[in-house]
């Protein structure tokens, strides 16, 4: 299986049961099951708090399904990778935490991002982020 780098709404979409886009929570939860997971403990943060406060899942059942990242590679990042990936959100004027993405992917020594935060196609970096949603969507 080839490993990527998943933000966050990535695997939001694949933990929203009841949402209004099952089109969407069913191609996360594919794409999940046909890579290797890699997220950051930012992504984990992040996703709890979604699953809290966007997808109204009670603090357990969040905790439950973050947890299970644990089981998958976690990059910590590291104050030298906080400031590169400052440099990377002044370069390409994107926001800090969507840099601090692309850093902890670059960390991981991946190229790929599975995001719909970023420009599908383009490549910061090293890393190419992918929009699985779109229609020309490259694998």
């Amino acid at each position: 299986m080839n490993a990527a780098f998943f933000d966050t709404n990535i695997l939001a979409y694949a933990a929203d049961t009841n949402g209004p886009e099952p089109t969407k929570r069913d191609t996360a939860r594919a794409l999940l099951q046909s890579r290797t997971i890699v997220v950051s403990t930012q992504v984990m943060i992040e996703l709890y708090a979604v699953m809290r406060r966007k997808l109204h899942y009670g603090a357990e059942s969040a905790f439950d399904w973050v947890s299970t990242l644990r089981d998958e590679k976690v990059i910590e990042l590291s104050a030298a990778d906080v400031l590169d990936g400052l440099m990377l959100a002044r370069r390409f004027e994107i926001s800090h935490f969507d840099a601090l993405i692309l850093q902890a992917a670059t960390r991981a020594g991946l190229d790929v991002l599975y995001t719909e935060d970023l420009n599908h196609g383009q490549t910061y970096g090293s890393v190419r982020v992918c929009n699985p949603f779109i229609e020309d969507f490259l694998q």
